[in-house]
């Protein structure tokens, strides 16, 4: 009997020891796995986000834009608004987001993800979305938050860089 408790005892143990090698080769397998990605992935400034990553932060961007929507502007726009956003645009955003007519911002490739170039193309987003983005910045993208701005000087500035006069749903 106590023969029999023996090998039920070492049954049990080279059992949990084979549980305990292949989670140990599992996890060297993973970090080897890992790390080779790691070094087979750029993630310098220079590159380029794939594809993953860019629907992933647009995804999430997205996500938080949508769960703090604005429901009305705060403003009426008139042609002297427009200039002085214009002027604040010169001077606050121009850098990144271009400030001549069809050319890219001195900073634009300095930056990973690249920021939108509204003198190119103006944003397609709803206003909302870009006034949001003003005042509040987005993470680990080099847009800061414009906490100085009032909501209304970040409407009318959203206004500008959509090239629009009127909100846009």
């Amino acid at each position: 009997m106590l023969r029999t408790i023996r090998l039920s005892i070492r049954a049990i143990m080279t059992r949990q020891y084979k549980r305990l090698i292949v989670l140990l080769l599992m996890g060297t397998c993973l970090a080897a796995l890992g790390a080779g990605a790691f070094g087979a992935i750029d993630i310098t400034g220079d590159a380029e986000p794939s594809w993953t990553e860019r629907r992933l932060a647009q995804t999430l961007l997205h996500l938080k834009l949508r769960a703090n929507r604005t429901t009305r502007p705060p403003l009426y726009v008139s042609e002297e608004d427009l200039q002085k956003s214009a002027d604040i645009y010169q001077r606050q955003c121009s850098f990144c987001h271009g400030s001549t007519r069809g050319k890219e911002a001195p900073f634009a490739q300095s930056f990973s993800p690249r920021p939108p170039q509204f003198t190119i193309q103006p944003s397609r987003r709803p206003t909302w979305m870009d006034a949001y983005v003003i005042q509040h910045g987005i993470r680990w993208s080099g847009m800061p938050a414009f906490h100085g701005f009032s909501e209304a000087e970040s409407w009318r500035l959203a206004l500008y860089v959509e090239g629009r006069t009127q909100p846009q749903e």
